[in-house]
C-alpha cells in the first residue's frame, strides 16, 4: 500500500495522496529545478498528461525545491499560470523521499522515483533510480495494463475498471 503523504505547492496549499482516493495517480519524485534530467522528465510528461487523464490517471510531482522556490519558478499571485499541467509539490526536507525509499542513505541524497498508485492506494508499479524514468509511452501502456488487472483488497477481489 502507498504510504499517505501531504505536501505543499508553490502557494503553500497542501495536496495529499488522499485527494486522489478512488482514482489512479502517477506520483513522480524529482530532484528539483536544479536537475537538468528532472526538467527533461517533467517536459516529457507534459505532452503526455492528456493521454494519462484520458486513461483516468492523474499526475502529481514532488520535488526537492522549497515552497518559496516553487512560487518563484511559477510566478507570483493566485492567478499565475502553472509551469506544468500537473501539481508540483515541495518536499525540501526530503521526508517523503525517504518514506518512499527514493533516497540513498549511503550517499545521503534523494533519488528519482516514479510510482503508479491505483484508486485503492496500492502501488502497482515503481521505478527508483539515480536517473529519472523517461519512457512515458511505456509508462502509459504499462499503467493501463496494470490497472486493468484485478486487485485483492482484504479478502475481496476487485475486478472494477482500472483498479479504481
Amino acid at each position: 500500500m502507498a504510504l499517505p503523504w501531504t505536501a505543499p505547492d508553490g502557494l503553500g496549499k497542501d495536496v495529499s495522496l488522499s485527494d486522489y482516493e478512488g482514482r489512479p495517480v502517477l506520483v513522480v519524485f524529482f530532484l528539483g529545478f536544479g536537475c537538468v534530467h528532472c526538467i527533461e522528465q517533467l517536459q516529457a510528461l507534459e505532452p503526455a498528461v492528456e493521454d494519462f487523464r484520458a486513461a483516468g490517471i492523474e499526475i502529481v510531482t514532488i520535488g526537492t525545491n522549497t515552497v518559496a522556490e516553487l512560487a518563484e519558478a511559477e510566478g507570483q499571485g493566485e492567478d499565475r499560470e502553472q509551469i506544468y499541467p500537473f501539481p508540483i509539490l515541495s518536499n525540501s526536507d526530503l521526508d517523503l523521499f525517504k518514506l518512499y525509499r527514493a533516497y540513498d542513505d549511503f550517499e545521503d541524497m534523494p533519488l528519482h522515483g516514479t510510482f503508479l498508485v491505483d484508486g485503492h492506494g496500492k502501488v502497482r508499479w515503481q521505478d527508483i533510480s539515480y536517473e529519472p524514468f523517461m519512457d512515458t509511452e511505456f509508462l502509459l501502456k504499462e499503467s493501463k495494463r496494470l490497472l486493468a488487472l484485478p486487485t485483492v483488497i482484504g479478502n475481496a477481489r476487485n475486478v472494477s475498471n482500472q483498479g479504481r
